[in-house]
């Protein structure tokens, strides 16, 4: 018995110290080594799992969707994280100068928030991230946050908003478990987790198809506004008509005010830098995002924006108008600031402004 027990014991990859935060082990079971070791890339694989158990319930109910959003969210941030400790294992710290390897082994460490973690993959462990991506991990953060102080509330939690948000996550977690975590694992740890990234890849094709049978059966509502129907800021489906102001998106049922809309749109579709008080309900003016609208004569037309008819014919970049939905051909748009300006006179990036700007920064 004892030898049955030596050589079981024996086949699991053992529980290491800083050193598996660099190369992580295998999930170990209580009765096997006598304690639970749940590595990075395990315990980051076993959130997305339960994400996506809970996102399976009929029906889904309100707890299931607050479990969705923080055990997603927490997975992603683990997940960054162990990628971030196999370029060095203090990078996770807050404060990398402060590290010490007792406060890694203890689980006592301050570490860096999921944004910190972004900027540094991207600027030290020079790991490509798009900003698409991006926004779509930062956003999770902030409703993660948003649930943990405020509760489930408004159009982001219904249960088609948060099924959207979690086919992109994980659409974009198992490309960087593909390319960046699971290289670096054993033959024997990447036999461990195969089972849990085959459970999510096939949960993530449902819920990917959920979204597309969706979208299907709203063609006969969107198809004649296709012109004027952009993006949705929280369910990023083209599903938000433009039109008076409160634009509503059919997927999800997003509502939020034309200078919301305005501010999702110009951060996440255009990159554009957008200060936090665009992004309030409350507030009604544009802050400068929109130019004037000859049509209404409201400062809430945006060039260089896709609709739901770019991929028409004829699909081209349009300038709308966010409150009456006017559509007009767009104009060359600043890289910097968004705002129209004149190839002839400023050649093709923007405004002297602008790039007398971008080159300071640099």
């Amino acid at each position: 018995m004892a030898e049955v027990e030596h050589t079981e014991a024996a086949s699991i990859p053992a529980a290491r110290g800083p050193e598996s935060w660099q190369r992580p082990a295998g999930v170990a079971s209580v009765e096997t080594v006598g304690r639970v070791h749940f590595p990075p890339i395990a315990n980051g694989l076993d959130y997305l799992l339960s994400a996506t158990e809970h996102l399976a319930q009929d029906p889904v109910t309100e707890r299931a969707l607050k479990y969705v959003i923080l055990h997603l969210a927490a997975g992603a941030e683990v997940l960054l994280k162990a990628r971030l400790q196999l370029e060095h294992w203090s990078l996770v710290f807050k404060d990398p100068g402060q590290a010490t390897r007792k406060a890694l082994e203890s689980g006592t460490l301050i570490s860096c928030t999921p944004g910190e973690a972004l900027q540094r993959l991207r600027d030290i462990a020079d790991v490509v991230i798009g900003d698409k991506d991006s926004k779509t991990l930062t956003q999770l953060a902030q409703h993660r946050n948003a649930l943990q102080h405020y509760g489930l509330t408004g159009p982001s939690t219904e249960a088609p908003a948060v099924e959207a948000r979690t086919a992109a996550v994980l659409d974009f977690l198992i490309r960087f478990l593909d390319e960046e975590l699971l290289p670096a694992l054993t033959a024997g740890e990447r036999r461990a987790v195969q089972g849990e990234m085959t459970a999510i890849r096939s949960r993530l094709e449902s819920i990917t198809s959920f979204a597309k049978k969706r979208m299907q059966r709203l063609r006969a509502e969107l198809d004649p506004v296709r012109a004027h129907t952009v993006r949705c800021g929280e369910c990023w489906q083209f599903a938000l008509v433009i039109g008076g102001p409160r634009p509503r998106c059919h997927f999800c049922w997003n509502n939020p005010s034309v200078a919301c809309a305005l501010a999702h749109h110009a951060l996440i579709e255009l990159n554009r830098r957008v200060v936090d008080a665009a992004f309030s309900d409350l507030q009604t003016g544009s802050l400068g995002l929109g130019e004037r609208c000859g049509n209404c004569g409201c400062d809430t037309v945006m060039h260089g924006v896709m609709t739901a008819a770019y991929d028409d014919e004829d699909g081209a970049l349009v300038a709308l108008c966010f409150f009456c939905a006017d559509v007009s051909p767009t104009q060359p748009t600043c890289v910097g600031c968004g705002r129209p300006h004149d190839k002839a006179l400023n050649g093709s990036l923007g405004c002297p402004a602008c790039l007398l700007e971008f080159r300071v920064e640099r």
